[in-house]
């Protein structure tokens, strides 16, 4: 009788340890959130983009109807100030190292929940239209169609309290965060750490071959949502790295792919082409990236439907386009061919 006791009390004592273990689980993971369910991370009011995919998807949902504009993009436009789109009121749905295909699937299932923006912007990442095709990487319930995850099934699990603790420790799997508001910031970096191509410009690295086929995932994304105005762009990137891939002669291919998707949209700019911007080394950290600061001067562009900083796909045809990269192309390598033959001197 006394050991059948004992065995009860044993067990009372183990349920009731790992019922405190799993609450004070769940309960640190709604305090930080890692995942984006609640509030973002109460404590410090820094949130890791831990699983950008899920995440924004399960921050948005509840809010479908308080916004009427929505960006589809890569990290590069997680970056723009979407706080500051004047008669809009945006949700950034930007995704590390997204891809067209991916924000098709997104915009399907948001369409079929009844959402209906006024206004989309996407990014188009050039490195979608060359090499191997990047694999689509969403949740299993944006392609079937269901509900999230329920905050019990994520927030009782081992991979969010890791997600917690890493972000308690400033342990971020990007160089960039989000602050209280949710707005993705740059993390400061040491100098040693600033963008500094040098030497020679040399071709890049196979593969370069150019995928033109892949427009049609964009221009069937702006097809899902044919009311709204819909904002193409090309982000900023160092003409270091535009020079380089110009060299592999593939850069006439990519650039009557990036002609298809530009009819699509009602504005496209594309702020890549070599420009004052992109010839200096200074705003981004590896030559892609670019500071608030800078896609503040982006998003100006976008809303304003011109840029001193780029090229207006709309207004121009492939022809003239084609020639201006060209010729910029020339007299930057021309210049930078200059300072480091004096470099060397």
């Amino acid at each position: 009788m006394k050991s059948r006791q004992r065995f009860r009390s044993y067990l009372g004592w183990l349920l009731a340890t790992v019922g405190v273990i799993v609450a004070a689980c769940f309960a640190v993971n709604c305090l930080v959130d890692p995942l984006w369910y609640l509030r973002g991370n109460v404590l410090t009011g820094v949130n890791f983009a831990f699983n950008e995919r899920l995440a924004g998807i399960v921050r948005f949902l509840p809010r479908l109807a308080d916004y009427d504009c929505v960006i589809f993009g890569t990290s590069r436009s997680s970056l723009l100030p979407d706080e500051k789109i004047e008669g809009y009121r945006c949700y950034n749905l930007s995704i590390s190292d997204g891809n067209a295909p991916e924000y098709l699937l997104y915009a399907k299932y948001l369409r079929e929940r009844g959402y209906v923006p006024r206004l989309m912007i996407v990014d188009v990442k050039r490195a979608e239209f060359i090499g191997p095709q990047q694999a689509v990487e969403v949740p299993d319930f944006i392609r079937d169609g269901t509900s999230p995850p329920s905050i019990f099934t994520s927030y009782l699990s081992l991979d969010a309290l890791d997600f917690s603790i890493r972000t308690l420790r400033g342990d971020s799997p990007h160089h960039r965060y989000y602050d209280a508001d949710f707005h993705a910031q740059l993390e400061v970096r040491s100098k040693r750490h600033n963008y500094n191509p040098k030497g020679p410009i040399k071709p890049q690295p196979a593969p370069f071959d150019v995928h033109a086929e892949r427009a049609a995932a964009y221009v069937e994304l702006r097809r899902q949502f044919p009311t709204a105005r819909a904002i193409g762009y090309i982000p900023p990137e160092s003409a270091w790295r535009i020079a380089a891939f110009s060299l592999t002669g593939q850069l006439d291919a990519y650039l009557a792919a990036i002609r298809q998707v530009a009819a699509a949209y009602d504005e496209f700019l594309d702020f890549s082409i070599p420009s004052t911007l992109t010839e200096a080394k200074e705003g981004t950290y590896d030559g892609s990236h670019y500071m608030r600061a800078v896609n503040t001067r982006v998003l100006a562009g976008l809303m304003a439907g011109q840029s001193d900083i780029a090229v207006d796909w709309r207004k121009e045809n492939l022809a003239t386009i084609t020639a201006l990269y060209h010729r910029r192309l020339a007299e930057f390598m021309e210049t930078t061919g200059e300072g480091e033959a004096s470099a060397k001197k």
